[in-house]
């Protein structure tokens, strides 16, 4: 039988390792089911009831993965102001479920519709304009971020065509409201697929415990036949003993062992015939179950592929293939640790394409996306090493400088703004300007990331008001 706990053992870790960290509850059985199969002796029973515990818990999860959540978090955290990102309190726990992702989307749409019933262009608010174009900005990355996950409806193809029209506070609103139901419509999908892998994975443990029962089944009958087996033999020598004590006549004696002897030849041969049947079942069940297993742990390594395919395409731009607003905050993190443990310095800079939305509108956005790959590629190619070159959405990049003070950043960025400019680009034979603005500002102690972010930008939008085409330094 130690073979086939063996196999049973790889399967049960190969699946523990699969399933551990999607539930509390489920590690806990999981657990529970390796520590009953490895128990000494091997008790049937105990498995059993740990295999019973492990499917209830599966019939009971309705979780979301993770991953999923942490996406969806990174995505709204780029679309809602820093008021607005109270809303997303329930995904803050350390373990956020499916449900709480659900229970933001009624206050999200809320927001927005607090957002539509100001009057943009009321006197005396020239700052909620400029918070209307920063949303569509990020409302428009957002979309773009969900169409890696696929657009085969057509509708995030729709909704970015309409947020390129510029849109007004109500439009924002209705493209907030269609974008909601799709992420939930998306969730149930999910949420299905994922239930369905769970069904797939529940009949194979089943057919697993139904292999292991036969075979405890097929070990029992084994050992009656072995004990049947002796107690024949044992009673037939027996016999043979009492016919020497009476028989003195060696003719007659001889006579007498060969049919005992026949007789145990016969029974010897009917139990191997037996047991070479009950072996046969044996290796059939253990074919069987080693089968299971290998497809499950092949399930198991195209699964984890996937997820790590899914987790770097979460963090890259589709169109520039640079890092995203995810990517880089995975970045910075790792930067700020470093500049606050060696105390050194560390700047920003946000990057903006100059009249963009003038090119979409004279040439059309698929000249438009050339330009953002373009410039994404000739910005990469002046970046130092050490930098860190992402792209928030629209024609907004962000550049990251390890190590480098307001005046080198300052330096840095203007060499990468005088390359661009002398970058040609022709559409039709028609030469088209590209410039670049920006604005740079060192971290602080103890600076909140809006606030550092905030100084940049407002540097950026000096830089515009004062002709484009120049990098500003924001104010220390």
């Amino acid at each position: 039988m130690s073979e086939e706990l063996n196999g049973l053992n790889r399967g049960t870790t190969s699946l523990t390792l699969m399933l551990m960290g999607f539930d509390h509850a489920l590690d806990k059985k999981l657990v529970q089911l390796k520590a009953a199969l490895r128990e000494q002796p091997f008790h049937l029973d105990t498995f059993q009831d740990a295999m019973t515990q492990v499917e209830t818990v599966y019939d009971e999860l309705e979780g979301q993965t993770q991953h999923s959540i942490d996406t969806f978090r990174a995505l709204f955290q780029q679309l809602l102001d820093e008021q607005g990102q109270t809303i997303l309190s329930p995904l803050n726990k350390e373990t956020p479920l499916l449900t709480d992702l659900l229970s933001i989307a009624e206050p999200l749409a809320r927001h927005f519709r607090t957002l539509s019933r100001f009057d943009p262009a009321e006197p005396g608010s020239p700052d909620l304009e400029d918070v209307r174009k920063r949303l569509t900005v990020r409302f428009k990355a957002l979309i773009e971020t969900l169409m890696l996950m696929g657009d085969t409806s057509g509708t995030l193809t729709q909704l970015t065509s309409r947020l390129d029209e510029n849109p007004n506070w109500s439009m924002l609103d209705e493209l907030a409201q269609k974008t909601i139901h799709l992420l939930n419509d998306r969730l149930q999908e999910e949420k299905q697929q994922f239930e369905g892998y769970l069904s797939e994975l529940n009949a194979k443990l089943t057919r697993i415990q139904q292999i292991v029962e036969a075979d405890s089944t097929t070990l029992a009958e084994l050992k009656e036949l072995h004990a049947s087996f002796n107690d024949s033999i044992n009673a037939q020598m027996h016999e043979a003993r009492e016919k020497i004590d009476r028989h003195y006549q060696v003719e007659t004696l001889k006579s007498e062992l060969l049919t005992s002897l026949d007789s145990i030849a016969s029974r010897l041969e009917a139990y191997q015939s037996s047991y070479e049947s009950k072996l046969q079942t044996l290796q059939k069940s253990k074919a069987e179950m080693t089968a299971h297993v290998i497809d499950l742990e092949k399930e198991n390594r195209n699964l984890l592929t996937e997820l790590h395919k899914e987790r770097q395409l979460s963090m890259l731009d589709p169109l520039t293939g640079l890092p995203n607003r995810q990517g880089f905050d995975r970045r910075l993190s790792a930067e700020l640790a470093r500049a606050e443990r060696y105390d050194q310095a560390l700047s920003i800079a946000i990057i903006d394409i100059d009249f963009f939305k003038r090119i979409n509108d004279e040439f059309g956005h698929l000249v438009g996306d050339k330009v953002l790959k373009m410039m994404a590629k000739e910005m990469k190619r002046v970046c130092r090493e050490s930098d860190f070159l992402s792209r928030f959405g629209g024609e907004e990049f962000v550049l990251l400088l390890p190590q480098t003070t307001l005046e080198e950043g300052l330096t840095a960025v203007d060499k990468l703004r005088r390359h661009v400019e002398t970058r040609p680009f022709h559409y039709q034979n028609t030469p088209v300007n590209l410039t670049v603005s920006a604005g740079v500002a060192q971290r602080q102690v103890n600076e909140t990331l809006e606030s550092w972010l905030d100084r940049a930008d407002a540097a950026l939008y000096v830089s515009k008001r004062e002709g484009r085409n120049r990098v500003t330094k924001a104010n220390q």
